[in-house]
This record gives C-alpha cells, structure tokens and sequence, in this order.
C-alpha cells in the first residue's frame, strides 16, 4: 500500500526559508561544487540547441499570466533494486509579477501552495494542516528560496525557467535530437547532460515556444530512475478576485512556523 507524505518535511523546508545556512554546511557545498567541476568535461551545446532554448527562455519570460496542467510519473527505487512508477496531476497558475497557486494530487503526497505576493501557505490535505511563512513579493526570490529550501512543488523547475533563465547553466553537453508530435503538437526534442543527471525538452514549434514535455534521468543511481511530466498550457488563465487567497478548509489547523536564529543555526 502507498502512503502520502505528511507535511511534517515541508514545515523544515518552509522553516529553512527564514533560516541562515550555517557555514560550515557552506563551506562544505563549495567544497563539493568545486571538486565536482574539475571533474566535469569540457561544456559543448550545439547552436541548434541553445537557439532552441534562448527561444523558449524569452517566450516564457515575456508572459504575464499562464496556466499549467502536467500529468507526470517519478521512479521510486526500493529494496532489491525494483523500481515503482508513481503518477501525479498538477495544476500551476501564475500572474506576475508576485502571484502563484499550485496543486498536486498524487500516490505519494497531495499539497496546495499559494502565494499572495508577501505569504506563502502551503496546505496538506492528508494532514489537514497548513504553515504560512512571510516570503519576499518577488516570484524570482520566492522560487529560489524554494529550490534552496527543498520544497516540493509542481513544475517548479519549469517555473525557475521562466523567472529566471537558467536551464542550461549546468549542462555539460547538449543537442537537438529531431522533430517530435506531444499531444498532436509538433516539437522540438532536445538532449542534454549534466553531472549526475540527463534529462530531455520537448519544445513546441511556431509561434508559443513553450515546454511541452520534460524527462528527467537520474544517474549513477541504481534503476537510472525517471521523473517524466507532459505539459498543457492556457495562456490567457481565468483570474479572480479569489485565485491567490488561501482559504483554510473548515476544520484544517495551522501549524505555528518557529524560524531558526543566527545563533541556533551554527553547529
């Protein structure tokens, strides 16, 4: 039987929002990354590719509202080396320049995140519980200080892409494989390696150069296990008054969020 994930992990993670790293867990990432880059090939991405991306990169950063539907799959490795296949649905919906309300329904967890432009509530169904954490009113800062922190949320990786720009800073090697058909839209597929992971792009073709499908492969992991999400747009989103408004379930608790002082950070 499957379980879901309790919001126990993401009260650590919203916690470590509003918490100093301490420095010795600096230092020692720097350490790492810089091991990790003399150990890394040479980067080459072909022009065919990078033109590609450099498209998408400036679509995605041009629009002002946009809706997402993704139904996607994540490997989970277990004892013995199989491997279980778990499905999700998500729903993302953003309006800059300090919007965003997220919903995930899957075998593992089920959460719902919203984002007023200075609050970030983060609600658990399974748990029926929620925690509130003061955020910066910047979709940028808020989406960064999610990745640092760890938290879990939908497409938050194609959500970076397009406040920030960034998809290709790591990549070691890149190529445009073909044409490809996602959902009877012709796209471009892209290849692309990095350290640990590979992972492909589908890019639709014309004039919405926006990702239509994303796999991920995780290596040197025993099973090179997958996470794959199949990408439905909506560019001109229904937004009301009541899109960005968190409203607490009759019954559902919040859970008092106790931030980490300089002090009680150091080790």
């Amino acid at each position: 039987m499957l379980y879901k994930k309790s919001i126990g992990p993401l009260l650590l993670s919203a916690a470590l929002l509003a918490a100093p790293q301490p420095a010795a867990a600096q230092e020692a990432a720097a350490s790492t990354q810089g091991a990790a880059a003399e150990a890394v090939p040479s980067r080459y991405i072909s022009p065919q590719a990078q033109a590609v991306v450099t498209r998408m990169t400036a679509y995605l950063k041009g629009l002002q509202a946009f809706e997402i539907e993704a139904d996607s799959t994540r490997d989970e490795v277990v004892a013995l080396g199989y491997k279980l296949q778990h499905n999700e649905r998500s729903k993302l919906l953003v309006q800059r320049p300090d919007k965003l309300r997220a919903k995930l329904e899957g075998d593992l967890r089920d959460r719902t995140i919203v984002y007023d432009g200075a609050n970030a509530v983060i609600y658990s169904p399974v748990d029926d519980a929620y925690v509130k954490v003061a955020v910066p009113n910047s979709l940028e800062q808020l989406i960064g200080d999610l990745l640092e922190a760890g938290v879990e949320m939908p497409m938050i990786d194609v959500l970076y892409q397009a406040v920030a720009g960034t998809l290709t800073e790591a990549v070691r090697g890149g190529v445009l494989v073909g044409e490809s058909v996602i959902d009877g839209v012709k796209c471009d597929h892209l290849a692309f390696r990095q350290l640990n992971v590979d992972w492909q792009l589908w890019v639709e073709q014309g004039a919405r150069p926006v990702p239509r499908k994303i796999v991920i492969t995780t290596r040197y992991q025993v099973g090179d296990p997958q996470y794959q999400a199949v990408l439905r747009w909506n560019l001109s989103p229904r937004i009301d008054a009541s899109t960005f408004v968190f409203t607490p379930p009759q019954g559902a608790s919040e859970i008092p969020l106790v931030t980490a002082t300089p002090e009680a950070a150091k080790p």
